[in-house]
């Protein structure tokens, strides 16, 4: 890796901006909650619900972790942002959910619903294994996330 790429995350209004450049090798950026110290047992829910606004319609990825593994299985879900300053809701269920190391895709593993140790958002060059994500674009980026939740 070794990219120069950078983002912030506001946490009080949970705008998140930033600039992608392919330099060094990059062209992805992220931002992830600290692993809970105490796992969300969430096997009561389906999924998870993302209200947003902007994001110029490009494509996003929400990751759920069952592991507090800094590098480990991610539980992947790409999704389309709203276009220009509307607001727009994501229902990303768990069963469509595609684990991955570093976007490529990991057979044979199970997401453990009772284990959730933290969520993530990424905006990636790639799709997944070495597919290029259609909906990306190198340089500045914002998108708000106004409300996360299970359903």
């Amino acid at each position: 890796m070794g990219g120069v790429s950078s983002s912030e995350i506001d946490n009080g209004t949970g705008l998140w901006t930033g600039t992608v450049s392919s330099a060094n090798s990059g062209g992805f950026v992220g931002v992830r909650s600290t692993p809970m110290g105490v796992p969300l047992d969430m096997s009561m829910c389906k999924g998870i619900e993302f209200k947003l606004r902007g994001g110029e319609g490009k494509r996003f990825k929400a990751v759920v972790r069952d592991s507090d593994e800094f590098n480990g299985v991610c539980w992947t879900s790409s999704f389309d942002a709203p276009r220009g300053s509307k607001d727009g809701t994501v229902r990303l269920p768990f069963q469509k959910q595609v684990p991955t190391i570093f976007a490529r895709t990991v057979p044979g593993k199970t997401f453990q619903s009772k284990n959730v140790m933290g969520f993530q958002l990424a905006y990636s060059k790639f799709e997944y294994d070495g597919a290029l994500n259609p909906k990306f674009a190198l340089g500045d980026f914002s998108i708000q996330i106004l409300e996360v939740r299970a359903f």
